[in-house]
């Protein structure tokens, strides 16, 4: 399965361009609350600090953090003992919490497109390269750790 074709965050920026354009477009608005914005900022803020951790998990052990590289280790511990991809994990939550300050259905009516391109076309051949690369270590590690959580 080929790698995709450009950066996870550009996929998630240009789902979050597009809901913003339909929500001009064709308005399908949610409640703007002070617990909704506080909601939104707290899912930014979360998914942003999970991003990072594994970011800085990627630097501490000299790997790879890249889709378009092949790593040297196997991350299992820290973020990774939580989510096979708590990258990703974290921006869907930012995006989930942009969702919410947007005021707007459509992010949330476009996340299951989302999702299924990010499985489709990031996750599963990064997947393919661990399986190739780490072999029965990264299969035991998904048994033990789920995809997304």
């Amino acid at each position: 399965m080929p790698k995709a074709p450009f950066p996870p965050p550009l996929l998630y920026l240009t789902f979050i361009a597009v809901a913003i354009a339909l929500s001009y477009a064709l308005p399908l608005p949610i409640p703007d609350t002070s617990w909704t914005r506080a909601t939104g900022a707290a899912l930014i803020i979360l998914g942003q600090g999970l991003s990072f951790w594994a970011m800085l998990r990627f630097r501490r052990q000299h790997t790879t953090a890249s889709n378009f590289d092949t790593p040297d280790q196997l991350l299992q511990s820290g973020p990774f003992a939580v989510s096979r991809n708590p990258v990703n994990l974290g921006d869907t939550l930012s995006y989930c919490g942009i969702g919410v300050l947007l005021s707007s259905v459509w992010p949330w009516l476009l996340l299951p497109a989302l999702i299924a391109i990010m499985n489709r076309a990031v996750i599963r051949p990064d997947e393919a390269q661990l399986e190739r690369t780490f072999g029965d270590a990264y299969r035991q590690y998904c048994r033990r750790v789920r995809r997304w959580l």
